[in-house]
């Protein structure tokens, strides 16, 4: 097997990584507000997930458009982007484009005195959940790389859009309301959520390690090459075991005094984000084209 230093990709970059983390966490905040208000949670945190849907998403998108040639050189250009319906990237853009709309309303029509109806919110976390597995989608379908040709990749960036999102949402909470918000009732979801991220990320690395041989490039780029300390550091440790040992030391009295204490859970929030940016990262930078071997 060749050397897997210097086969990865390089065409796609830092714009595309921050695109499919903003885009991530934003549809991720959407989803996890629409569930929060569902369960009557804190007014604060229902709040910051909608308030911080559409800016993310937008500001990834904004990256996403000007990577491409076409958005810096003939920026009227990417108007073509919606006039091709057997594309992937054209029902991405329509996608993205809705959500935009539905989420301005939702977050910040009330500012300006506009109720949206009680369909409204249901209806933007639909589109979040699409823009969540259009991230996946966007890498899914290059053919030409194994290890993002995979079905369980979009699966694993809604997983963690969920909670890097639902995270974002509670840190943000936390610093509005200087800590104090009331977190508890959510623990169940986040513990549901790392558990779920785990296991397909564990099947989406098993199957890079018995697919083509550029997947198995790319795997050991991930686990042992040059990407392995943001694979291991940022990633397991940072974005899955510490904030899972946070939610299980949480459950006993003793620890459950110091763990949710909102240093504590603003510096868990912070971690899963950290990890939701390092899957990003190792996934982008770990793809091998077929025609290199």
């Amino acid at each position: 097997m060749p050397d897997a230093q210097g086969l990865a990709q390089s065409t796609w970059g830092w714009p595309v990584i921050v695109y499919l983390f903003l885009a991530g966490v934003g549809a991720g905040a959407c989803l996890f507000a629409w569930w929060a208000e569902r369960r009557q949670g804190p007014e604060s945190l229902v709040t910051a997930g909608r308030r911080l849907a559409a800016p993310l998403v937008a500001a990834g998108t904004l990256l996403l458009v000007f990577d491409l040639g076409a958005g810096r050189m003939h920026p009227l250009r990417i108007l073509g982007l919606y006039s091709h319906p057997a594309s992937v990237m054209t029902l991405g853009t329509w996608i993205l484009s809705i959500f935009l709309v539905l989420s301005v309303v939702d977050g910040y029509g009330p500012l300006a005195g506009l109720r949206p109806p009680r369909w409204w919110a249901g209806l933007t976390a639909l589109f979040a959940l699409g823009v969540a597995l259009y991230t996946g989608v966007l890498l899914g379908v290059v053919q030409a790389i194994p290890f993002w040709n995979n079905a369980l990749l979009p699966v694993l960036f809604v997983l963690s859009a969920a909670s890097a999102g639902m995270s974002a949402a509670s840190l943000t909470a936390l610093l509005v309301e200087r800590g104090r918000v009331e977190l508890e009732g959510f623990r169940d979801l986040h513990r549901a959520l790392l558990v779920a991220e785990a296991a397909v990320l564990a099947l989406y690395l098993y199957f890079a390690a018995h697919g083509p041989e550029a997947a198995r490039l790319s795997y050991r780029l991930v686990v042992a090459g040059p990407l392995a300390p943001a694979f291991w550091l940022g990633l397991v440790g940072a974005g899955l075991a510490l904030p899972a040992l946070f939610e299980l030391l949480a459950a006993p009295r003793l620890w459950a005094r110091v763990l949710t204490r909102p240093a504590w859970l603003g510096l868990e929030a912070g971690l899963v984000l950290v990890g939701g940016l390092c899957l990003r990262l190792l996934v982008v930078g770990a793809g091998v084209p077929m025609r290199l071997l």
